[in-house]
């Protein structure tokens, strides 16, 4: 059973910001992982705010959700319309002509929405040491994709679980990433090489 304080509150920290990526189109099984990838940490404090230890604390069943706004972080940019269409075709029966005979027709379909943010969109907590050796909840976020080119942000949202047979758990902190450019494939400079601190709880302690 899931023992939850209400007497603490939380704040998210961006622990590392992506800073740009190659835009993923619409397929659905490219990925193109952000550049560093994007690591969440979570603050934890008494109702005096004084932080407290989450070295013993059981922190799996914490959640943080990714979610993508335009870069001043005031527009959802949750949907993104495929801009090519398919094509569907129908055979009707052609007026004037022989019974029988039909005419192949060719209707374009609507552009469909798909979601502009793929990938692992929520990710699980760890407890992990970072670089200047303090131990902290860390939500890291290595597979999450963009469809779309342009200028973005990431805003980062924690809820606790619900209790048993309770209402559904109000998000408790809320974080926005620094914003970063998702680039076409001929418009991609590249990768920056600026992921140490994920490089660094890999290689410690984290595992996929």
């Amino acid at each position: 059973m899931i023992y939850i304080r209400l007497d603490r509150t939380y704040e998210l920290q961006m622990a590392q910001n992506p800073i740009r990526a190659r835009m993923c189109g619409f397929g659905e099984k490219d990925r193109r992982p952000m550049d560093p990838p994007p690591i969440v940490r979570l603050i934890v404090r008494n109702e005096d705010g004084t932080p407290i230890d989450v070295s013993q604390m059981d922190v799996n069943f914490y959640m943080v959700m990714a979610d993508i706004y335009s870069a001043d972080t005031k527009t959802p940019c949750t949907l993104v319309t495929n801009p090519v269409s398919s094509v569907q075709s129908t055979q009707a029966p052609a007026t004037g002509q022989s019974a029988g005979e039909s005419v192949l027709s060719l209707t374009p379909t609507p552009p469909m929405a798909s979601r502009n943010l793929t990938g692992s969109t929520v990710a699980s907590g760890n407890l992990l040491t970072n670089l200047e050796n303090e131990t902290g909840v860390y939500f890291v976020f290595q597979d999450i994709s963009v469809r779309s080119e342009g200028a973005y942000t990431l805003k980062f949202s924690f809820t606790l679980p619900p209790t048993p047979g309770g209402p559904p758990s109000p998000v408790r902190a809320t974080v926005f990433s620094e914003p970063f450019t998702i680039y076409s494939a001929k418009r991609f400079p590249g990768m920056t090489g600026k992921v140490i601190l994920y490089i660094y709880f890999f290689s410690v302690k984290l595992k996929y």
